[in-house]
């Protein structure tokens, strides 16, 4: 055996050194059958392809954020965040308004409180949101891969793998709902349930709106598709995803081209004075998310037991508050509560398996059941209880308790059907790309 062989099996420099080259030097160096004088084997055409192939999937995983330590703990918080805006909403379709019982008890109040903050639980998936994908973006500027073409890959089809099929559910349940229970779908139950259909409002059943709903004009230009109310905050998630590479990439190429940064600025400016104040002011609260992954600073030991105590109460406070007139349960409050909390809870979560595994997998399931369960309960509620709710007791909990773990076998289906599909749809369109 050559010498120079010898050194590279038993020496690790050789290897850490082969390891820090670039992508294109590794791809391209010797094998070991050839001669250093040779030439490589493969061409230097699909050198390119392969190389251009491998940095498009490095600057994916960049833009999808995909951390080295899962923030597992945030897993557990998207999903609790979604149960609750699901139980929020059976329980308006199953139980009458607190204020319409005679003598509510304390646990009664318990369980009105945390499924009467589905709203607040949409700001904390704004948060989130602005942490994962926000700070992808930052990420991906800051080592000068970001793309464009494939950010919108990422993020369309992120959304449109779950949300044109929930479409087409909504579609089928409002159409059957509408046979038998046609006023509930015009709106004349909506005194009761506070959610659905507007009454008389037709222009929610369009073909128009469908489409509105499908590029994110919903409450822009069209209004919320059908019965599927949650669908407002897909709008709110997609205009902040334009919206902040614009400004960001417009920032950091001040000094490089400022007639880039002007063009980016201005076309995310004009964005904004184009969105309604209630979608553009709400991005604040999804650049709380931004903050806290560019300050970035993960406590350890006594002082994130201490924060994470001062923090999760700072939580509780403002959503407690939210439910007077009180500035400081605003939607604002509610979103620097939780932003403050959240610097406790990066990382990995020092729990038993099955916990994390459960946390992981409401996680997943998270956007699926978000976007699925309203038309299916609609459904329910028009054409099986009516209009009729009921008060605490063990028959209304049975409904609520069957309804709830419905909607997470419902949706756990449907994720299985299409989000779990998504990566593929990803690695699909990225290689027509990369073409």
């Amino acid at each position: 055996m050559e010498p120079e062989k010898i050194r590279r099996r038993i020496d690790p420099r050789h290897r850490r050194r082969e390891k820090n080259w670039p992508s294109s030097h590794r791809f391209n160096r010797p094998s070991s059958r050839q001669t250093p004088h040779e030439t490589p084997r493969t061409s230097v055409k699909s050198a390119i392809s392969c190389h251009s192939l491998r940095v498009s999937q490095q600057d994916f995983q960049i833009l999808n954020q995909e951390p080295k330590e899962r923030d597992e703990i945030l897993d557990l918080i998207r999903g609790l965040s979604a149960l609750i805006v699901l139980a929020a909403h059976i329980r308006g379709f199953v139980f009458q308004d607190l204020g319409e019982l005679a003598a509510p008890s304390l646990l009664t109040k318990i369980f009105y409180f945390f499924t009467g903050i589905h709203h607040q639980a949409v700001m904390v998936f704004f948060v989130l949101s602005g942490y994962f994908v926000g700070g992808g973006v930052l990420n991906a500027l800051k080592k000068e891969r970001f793309s464009w073409s494939h950010y919108a890959l990422a993020r369309l089809s992120r959304l449109w793998v779950v949300l044109l099929p929930a479409l087409v559910l909504t579609v089928l349940c409002d159409q059957l709902g509408s046979y038998f229970a046609p006023d509930a779908y015009a709106g004349k139950l909506r005194h009761l349930w506070m959610s659905g259909p507007e009454l008389n409002e037709a222009g929610g059943f369009s073909i128009s709106a469908f489409f509105g709903n499908l590029v994110f004009l919903q409450n822009i230009s069209f209004p919320v598709f059908g019965s599927n109310g949650p669908l407002w905050s897909l709008a709110n998630e997609f205009w902040y995803y334009v919206i902040f590479p614009l400004l960001a990439g417009g920032i950091a190429s001040l000094q490089k081209n400022p007639l880039k940064c002007g063009a980016w600025l201005l076309l995310g400016g004009l964005i904004i004075w184009w969105l309604p104040l209630s979608i553009s002011s709400q991005g604040l609260i999804w650049l709380l998310g931004v903050g806290v992954w560019k300050i970035g600073r993960k406590l350890t030991g006594r002082i994130r037991e201490i924060w994470a105590m001062a923090g999760f109460f700072v939580f509780l406070a403002s959503l407690a508050f939210s439910k007077t007139e009180s500035l400081f349960g605003s939607d604002y409050a509610v979103g620097i509560a939780f932003s403050f909390w959240m610097f406790a809870l990066l990382g990995a979560w020092k729990k038993l398996d099955f916990l994390r595994s459960l946390s992981r997998y409401f996680s997943e399931i998270s956007y699926t059941l978000y976007v699925v369960h309203f038309p299916v309960l609609f459904l329910f509620a028009a054409t099986v209880l009516k209009g009729k709710q009921f008060s605490p007791g063990a028959m209304s909990y049975g409904i609520f308790a069957a309804l709830f773990l419905g909607c997470i076998g419902f949706s756990t289906a449907f994720y299985w059907l299409f989000e779990k599909r998504t990566d593929r749809v990803r690695q699909f369109a990225t290689k027509l790309i990369s073409r």
